[in-house]
Order: C-alpha cells, then sequence, then structure tokens
C-alpha cells in the first residue's frame, strides 16, 4: 500500500512540476522547438485542455488571463488529497 502511495505522490509531484515549468516557459520561452520545450507542452497540453475547453464553452478565456490553468492546478490539487484521504483510511 505504501508503494501506491509513493507512486501518486511522485506523479503528483511531476505533474505540478511541469505545470509550473509551463507556466514559467510560457513567460519567457518563445521558440517551441527545443526538446525539453516540446516536453513539456505536450505533457501538460493533455492535461490542461480539458479545463480550457470548458472555459471557452462558457466565456471564461476572454479576460486574457489563462484560468484554465489555474482551474486545473486547484482540480489536480483536490484529487490528489481526496485519493490520499481515500488511501489512508485502508491503512489505518
Amino acid at each position: 500500500m505504501f508503494f501506491i502511495i509513493k507512486i501518486l505522490y511522485y506523479t503528483y509531484r511531476f505533474i505540478i512540476l511541469l505545470l509550473f515549468a509551463r507556466a514559467i516557459m510560457s513567460w519567457f520561452v518563445r521558440d517551441t522547438s527545443h526538446p525539453i520545450v516540446n516536453f513539456v507542452y505536450s505533457f501538460t497540453e493533455p492535461i490542461l485542455m480539458p479545463m480550457r475547453n470548458l472555459f471557452d464553452r462558457i466565456g471564461l478565456n476572454m479576460m486574457g488571463i489563462d484560468l484554465s490553468f489555474i482551474a486545473t492546478f486547484f482540480g489536480i490539487q483536490l484529487i490528489y488529497t481526496m485519493l490520499m484521504n481515500i488511501l489512508m483510511r485502508f491503512i489505518y
């Protein structure tokens, strides 16, 4: 069971790290042909796309701020916390 918790923890940390890397790269990097930039964008785009599509449908992406990133970040934290609580109940 601890192995599953560790995998969940490291997966969560990796996704959050990539999301922050993408946010920072969106401010500074203009050339997306670099392999590292391409990897970060190709990994995080499927994570961000559902929330971006939802915000487009209800008209929240017209403000110039990418709210899908913030909502995805909090959604991942919420899912991680819920899964950890469920797994911890099985242990104790």
